[in-house]
């Protein structure tokens, strides 16, 4: 599946808008899908360089907290993120695909740090999702954007957007955490990818 998402286009209406099409879908061609289950994988935001520039020249960088890693190659800064589990269905874009690690963000200047925990990937949503310190519920990070393509096959299942684009409470809180003006809501912070195994039951 291939799907062109506006840039400042907000998805929590893009859940029920496919899950729509998803039901129309199935009921035409038989019983409805099974529920899944995620048993492991990867997942990678890649973050241009331009966008790494520009947050070095505020004195921010933003590094990955183990088990994650992060590589330079063909003009982006790449995190990779295992997928730790989760209940993810492309096909009708319901669950949520659990990422392990943290993603840590520092103003070297101001010597502020956040880390950010409990990474998710919502599809009904649209939402990258993680735990800000001093917080227990998940916060949207960044909402899908650009291009977004989906592929399942017996056993594994593909979700790739060419735009991630930081969302407003983020934004908000990185600015107040780290005193800095750098983070704007909208930018968009690279493209995602995540492939992951999975069970039917």
């Amino acid at each position: 599946m291939h799907i062109s998402i506006g840039r400042r286009t907000r998805l929590t209406a893009l859940g029920a808008g496919l899950i729509t099409v998803a039901a129309i879908a199935v009921s035409a061609a038989g019983p409805a899908v099974a529920d899944t289950t995620d048993t492991g994988g990867t997942a990678a935001l890649s973050v241009p360089r331009a966008a790494v520039v520009g947050l070095g020249k505020s004195t921010i960088i933003m590094l990955p907290g183990s088990p994650n890693s992060a590589s330079y190659a063909r003009g982006a800064e790449t995190f990779t993120m295992p997928v730790t589990g989760g209940t993810g269905e492309v096909s009708n874009f319901t669950g949520i695909v659990d990422l392990g690690g943290k993603l840590i963000v520092i103003n070297t200047k101001a010597g502020k740090t956040v880390t950010i925990t409990g990474l998710e990937l919502n599809l009904f949503t649209g939402a990258l999702t993680g735990v800000l310190p001093g917080r227990t519920a998940h916060t949207p990070l960044a909402f899908i954007g650009g291009d977004l393509s989906t592929s399942k096959d017996t056993a594994t299942e593909t979700v790739s957007a060419t735009e991630m684009d930081l969302s407003a409470k983020l934004a908000s809180a990185l600015n107040a955490a780290l005193k800095t003006t750098a983070f704007v809501k909208g930018t968009n912070l690279g493209s995602f990818t995540t492939t992951f195994d999975f069970t039917s039951s």
